[in-house]
């Protein structure tokens, strides 16, 4: 019948569209399932860790930085000064504090804070309620912490810098972190707000210094509001840096440069035994406890640079100290008799142009040992000619001139020595006798540092030796464990002859007996030393004075700078005089005691 077909019909169509359902949502149940494994199994662990970050939230409390010592009686350079905060946890009480114990509170710290709790319950947060309280205020709320439900009084470090400007430069000083600087510093763990060591030992041993923080670890709910303290981490406190400075020195060396005729320039005071920087001062220094402020800002543009630290970083031509290489070349290369004499009338003809001396009227007949006592120019420059420039690269590369020290400061300049390869790259010029002329006697375009003129003066005092520079002693953690040691670090020896070391030395030596250094001469110490006068282009001359003492055993070299001083003899001697007085007087004290 009719009827029976369209019912049979009826239903083939039911079942076609009942099976399409049924795949329909065996397919969807099936995508649920595997996006459901994928979530849960696959990326399983790294959702929950995104939840518990999501669900637990660091409160940090900043760890104090080690502390910086200096080598003469572990005198504090740079300390931790604590200051009291007080914050209130809205989790951590059942209540909210009485109308009595917020007028007390409010009586304490001098302002009124129920505002402040009020909106703390209101968000769910942690909130700081006063901050560098005294002692005095600590503890009168430590007395009625039982009444003031969710107050807490925590300590917080400050860095302190006990000698701002004299020591500025060896310190350097730590601020908070720049996004660029976290950027470089992904493998260590920063985060912002941290301190960072920005410049000095500050920068260079930061991983040290500055030490774990800890903090609250805080659970959250889904609207960001804090429900609980869930865990309490100490903070740790950074290892503590022992450095070379002797501290009396370095403060002598200080004023000392910053009395001179101008008041700005550079010492280095170095072990020539061991490499240890005994005093580094660049002047004019800067007050680091002012970092973060708007005073510490006039730094940034002041004209005298204060935090630019000369005696790494500054370029400067040596003048006649460079004589010395000038010197050494000669004495090793030619066969020269350091007696025969010269005639110098204040000046050298070369081609069309003349070279004056600075004796104007001339040396008359002059050696090469007393050119060097006298600092005669006109002995030089010709002695230069015979020498020649590829030589005096040579000489000058072996006393690690042109070179980085590799001294444990950051940014450290390797200076210039010019070529004839370079000033026909660079300049497009050929280099001309008269660049040898001016060579020799350390001027053109020659750049040192005073710090590579001190260690110059070091290996000319150990006969060839020279220990790298270096301004940490040790590392040792909290619980006095020594994590870190120098270890005693030599360049490859200066070969020279013996003859050549002692003729230089008995030169140098006559420089303070008798010639442009007797300035500086001391009864009782020998010391020997060589001056200098630089030509600068951009203003007045600058003074040099580089030495050694005791000249028969040396202890410590030394170089001074004095920028636009004029005349190393008048200007950087009595400021290196100043220095070796106070540290023999101080060596004789120690003899005393023992």
């Amino acid at each position: 019948m009719v009827w029976q077909k369209e019912d049979k019909f009826s239903y083939e169509i039911f079942i076609e569209k009942h099976k399409t359902v049924f795949i329909f949502f065996v397919t969807l149940f099936v995508c649920l399932f595997v996006r459901l494994f994928y979530l849960q199994i696959v990326k399983g662990d790294r959702y929950r860790k995104i939840s518990d970050r999501q669900r637990m939230h660091n409160t940090y409390e900043r760890a104090a930085r080690g502390i910086i010592y200096s080598k003469d009686n572990n005198t504090v350079l740079v300390g931790n000064k604590f200051v009291f905060i007080v914050l209130f946890y809205p989790f951590k009480q059942s209540r909210f504090p009485s109308d009595k114990s917020i007028k007390d509170l409010n009586k304490i710290l001098g302002k009124d804070v129920k505002f402040m709790i009020d909106m703390s319950y209101k968000c769910g947060k942690i909130i700081k309620l006063a901050d560098n309280l005294t002692l005095e205020e600590m503890f009168k709320i430590r007395e009625k912490k039982l009444n003031l439900n969710g107050i807490s009084v925590l300590k917080k470090s400050r860095r302190v810098y006990y000698y701002p400007e004299a020591t500025s430069h060896i310190t350097g000083y730590a601020g908070e972190i720049g996004p660029n600087e976290i950027k470089k510093s992904l493998k260590h763990d920063y985060k912002i707000g941290d301190y960072i060591g920005k410049a000095g030992i500050e920068k260079v041993y930061d991983k040290y210094l500055r030490g774990k923080d800890g903090g609250w670890q805080i659970e959250m709910n889904v609207r960001g509001r804090q429900l609980k303290g869930y865990k309490y981490v100490q903070p740790k406190i950074g290892a503590n840096v022992y450095s070379t400075i002797n501290l009396k020195l370095q403060k002598v060396a200080y004023e000392a440069l910053r009395n001179s005729s101008t008041g700005r320039g550079a010492v280095v005071v170095l072990d020539v035994k061991t490499g240890a920087v005994k005093a580094l001062v660049s002047c004019p220094g800067f007050d680091a406890n002012k970092v973060g402020t708007r005073d510490f800002n006039k730094y940034l543009k002041d004209k005298k640079l204060s935090l630019f630290n000369r005696t790494i970083q500054a370029f400067y031509p040596p003048g006649s100290i460079f004589k010395i290489i000038t010197f050494v070349a000669a004495v090793e290369l030619l066969n020269i008799n350091p007696e025969k004499t010269i005639q110098c009338e204040g000046s050298f003809k070369l081609g069309n142009r003349r070279y004056s001396c600075w004796c104007k009227q001339g040396h008359n007949k002059i050696s090469l040992f007393s050119a060097m006592v006298h600092s005669c120019n006109v002995y030089f420059y010709k002695l230069g000619l015979r020498v020649g420039a590829a030589n005096l690269k040579k000489y000058a590369r072996k006393f690690h001139l042109g070179q980085k020290m590799e001294i444990d400061l950051p940014n450290e300049k390797k200076g210039f020595i010019p070529t004839p390869e370079w000033k026909k790259t660079k300049l497009k010029a050929r280099w001309l006798h008269g660049d040898t002329v001016i060579f020799s006697i350390g001027q053109g375009a020659l750049w040192v540092t005073p710090l590579q003129m001190a260690c110059m003066m070091s290996a000319v005092a150990n006969k060839g030796i020279c220990h790298k520079p270096y301004v940490v002693d040790k590392i040792v953690s909290l619980s006095g464990d020594k994590i870190y040691s120098h270890k005693l670090n030599y360049e490859e020896k200066i070969d020279l002859s013996d003859g050549t070391w002692d003729l230089l030395h008995k030169s140098l030596l006559e420089v303070v007996e008798s010639g442009t250094g007797i300035r500086s001469k001391i009864p009782g110490i020998k010391i020997a030393g060589k001056t200098g006068t630089a030509q600068n282009l951009h203003g007045y001359d600058h003074a040099w004075f580089v030495s050694y003492a005791p000249a028969e055993n040396p202890e410590i070299a030394m170089a001074v700078i004095i920028e636009n001083g004029g005349g190393g003899g008048y200007n950087a001697v009595p400021v290196g005089k100043k220095i070796y007085e106070s540290y023999f007087n101080m060596k004789s004290e120690e003899i005393v005691k023992r």
